[in-house]
């Protein structure tokens, strides 16, 4: 009986304290770590960050489906965000089998017919600067953003291959330029080193923004994978709790101490 009591004053003790860290998870911020380098220099490859999660509106817990409607994102505004390419559920369609219902969204856990066994799936998060909104006409020419037809100031830009790669020859049509952006024609194809330096105009459809990251020359964003959706979007960073030069690896952060970048933490990110 002992050991039954336990375990009911440790449920009793620590529910309130899962229900509540799930709650701030879900609704308020948080935690995420840049795995790539396509912010730099702003952000660097291991900052370990917290993301306000409501500015742009409260969310239901794993789904891209707005429930409170705050604030809509602004041109400069570093964005995290599911990255649009990723489906909603694993694929390809039929080998998965969702176990709980969609409005029990906590719990995004599969069944793999093929292994028969279970599989957590939730698309992939990824990092970068809205330069553009909805309605905005961007182009991007010889290395240089142009939004609505203006030259945009941008020192927190770096170009770190000096080479100039050449866009399409002739020019296609604006309309035939823009369905081929919408449809993501230009995501890891053929066509993808001819939209880096040279890109648009197209227009940033209703409910969208665009996309791009500091690193320009190496940054795989808006140009290839198109226009993002703002219900996409997850949030704005608040500030770099920890950082690291280990990472990506989690297991080398952890083993390596040397590695923390302490001048970094407690940085703002903007």
């Amino acid at each position: 009986m002992s050991g039954i009591r336990w375990l009911r004053n440790v449920g009793r003790d620590w529910t309130p304290v899962i229900i509540a860290v799930l709650l701030i998870r879900s609704f308020v911020v948080e935690a995420f770590m840049v795995p790539t380098g396509s912010m730099l220099d702003t952000i660097l490859i291991g900052d370990f960050m917290l993301v306000n999660k409501f500015v742009y509106g409260v969310k239901l817990p794993f789904t891209d489906r707005t429930i409170i409607p705050v604030s809509s994102p602004k041109r400069g505004d570093i964005v995290v965000f599911r990255f649009p390419v990723d489906s909603e559920d694993p694929q390809p369609p039929g080998r998965y089998s969702r176990l709980f219902p969609r409005w029990l969204p906590l719990l995004p856990l599969f069944w793999d017919n093929q292994a028969r066994f279970f599989t957590w799936y939730v698309p992939r998060n990824f990092i970068k600067r809205c330069v553009a909104v909805a309605g905005d006409t961007v182009e991007y020419r010889d290395k240089q953003l142009y939004v609505n037809g203006r030259r945009r100031d941008e020192p927190y830009v770096v170009h770190k291959e000096p080479r100039m790669l050449p866009g399409f020859e002739p020019a296609p049509q604006q309309a035939a330029f823009q369905q081929a952006w919408e449809e993501r024609r230009f995501y890891q194809s053929e066509y993808s080193p001819y939209v880096r330096d040279r890109f648009g105009p197209v227009v940033v459809p209703a409910g969208h923004v665009f996309a791009m990251g500091d690193n320009r020359d190496n940054s795989e964003d808006g140009r290839f994978w198109g226009p993002l959706a703002v219900r996409c979007l997850r949030g704005k960073p608040l500030v770099l709790y920890f950082s690291s030069d280990a990472a990506p690896n989690i297991a080398r952060v952890i083993i390596s101490p040397w590695a923390i970048r302490f001048g970094r933490i407690g940085r703002i990110v903007m």
